[in-house]
């Protein structure tokens, strides 16, 4: 049985989408390094759609790049990224977290997502069932 988190990830404020991406992408790079093969079956990330045009209903937080909302209001997407990381098994799972929490690992990620990543808004949880409907 597959077991997959979900993030959600926040751009460091004053940092641009661009340089979020970038950073986020060499991030995912670096981990995939670290890890080896203990890296999950699939780490997808999609980025929130962004204007550059302020509104009315803009947050704090994306004064200047307001999401381009369907349904809600905009203070339910001031995250920048969710990723979903798909692993084999919870046991994959588990051998994936003690290869990144390692001391030496650990250190870089921080340093690493300190650059990028406003990790005290940073949200991760683990996901139940998946059911999936295609055309």
């Amino acid at each position: 049985m597959t077991a997959r988190v979900l993030i959600f990830a926040y751009r460091k404020p004053g940092l641009s989408l661009e340089e979020f991406r970038t950073l986020y992408e060499e991030h995912v790079a670096n981990l995939k390094k670290l890890a080896g093969d203990d890296f999950p079956l699939s780490h997808k990330r999609s980025y929130i759609a962004r204007n550059n045009t302020p509104n009315d209903g803009a947050t704090a937080r994306n004064a200047t790049t307001p999401a381009i909302v369907i349904a809600g209001q905009q203070s339910d997407f001031d995250f920048d990224a969710q990723a979903e990381l798909t692993f084999a098994s919870p046991e994959a799972l588990q051998a994936f977290v003690a290869k990144v929490q390692a001391p030496e690992a650990a250190a870089q990620i921080a340093e690493e997502e300190e650059k990028f990543l406003d990790r005290s808004k940073l949200s991760i949880a683990m996901l139940g069932d998946v059911v999936e409907t295609t055309k």
